[in-house]
């Protein structure tokens, strides 16, 4: 068995990964010009990471993405680290640099980063949403009902006897078997479905949580249903359009200004 797993892991993936590797070097000598975006992020071990994946079109006109590589960046997060980085990442690839447009988020390094190499830099809409919703949202009693919603995630996420009890009253409810949703920090709209999940099992949670003592301080007040239903209705319309914006299989720019439009009126 063991020298199965060596044939797979020295042998077997090593020649995967080249022959895929030619595959898209062979795409990628075929593309005029291309968009770059990268990004810093650390794993669940919080190992640090930087990627760059490439966007570009086809000759018959199709919109094309490949992640070019996630490579270990042990390295301080400086905007001179990370422009040495993605210099040797686009070079690694044989790619022009001055045919791309790199596009990042809007800290401070990753904005310095293509500045130092004298690449052409565009800001990331879908971030800078994120930044205008969160912005919007800081708000004391939005604050408490988001609290709210995460103290009840927590409590069915950490007893399998509430998610047994919870289940049970789903069904009695006819309401949907569906789990309570956790919050991202850096993905607004995780707030935004856990907000809606929230109140679509209100019923169900109220039922469960009013049958122990000790965890009826956890059921939303009328207040709380109140403030999470106005932003659920207000923010609902953006979340479609996040999704809109992700899609990787068609020109999401025409997005953008319904979007802006949106928020205007």
């Amino acid at each position: 068995m063991r020298s199965r797993h060596a044939h797979i892991s020295q042998i077997g993936i090593p020649e995967m990964y080249e022959k895929c590797k030619a595959q898209v070097e062979t795409e990628l000598s075929q593309v005029d010009c291309y968009a770059a975006t990268t990004d810093m992020w650390s794993s669940r071990t919080t190992d640090p990471y930087i990627s760059l994946t490439v966007h570009f079109i086809t000759e018959d006109f199709q919109l094309k993405s490949r992640c070019l590589q996630t490579t270990f960046f042990p390295e301080d997060h400086t905007s001179e680290n990370i422009a040495t980085g993605l210099r040797e990442a686009v070079a690694a690839w044989s790619l022009d640099a001055g045919r791309q447009v790199c596009i990042t988020d809007d800290a401070a390094n990753m904005v310095k980063a293509p500045a130092l190499n004298k690449w052409t830099r565009l800001q990331c809409f879908g971030h800078r949403l994120h930044l205008a919703v969160e912005n919007a949202v800081k708000n004391e009693r939005i604050n408490r009902a988001t609290g709210v919603c995460k103290k009840l995630v927590c409590h069915f996420s950490h007893s399998w006897k509430a998610r047994v009890a919870l289940e049970k009253a789903q069904k009695e409810l006819n309401l949907p078997s569906h789990s309570l949703i956790s919050e991202c920090q850096t993905r607004w709209g995780s707030r935004q479905m856990m907000m809606s999940r929230i109140l679509e099992q209100q019923k169900a949670l109220t039922l469960v949580l009013s049958a122990e003592k000790k965890v009826r301080h956890l059921i939303p007040t009328w207040q709380d249903i109140d403030v999470l239903e106005s932003v659920s209705k207000t923010l609902g319309p953006l979340l479609d359009f996040t999704d809109a914006l992700s899609g990787e299989d068609y020109v999401s720019v025409s997005y953008v200004k319904p979007v802006l439009h949106l928020f205007n009126t």
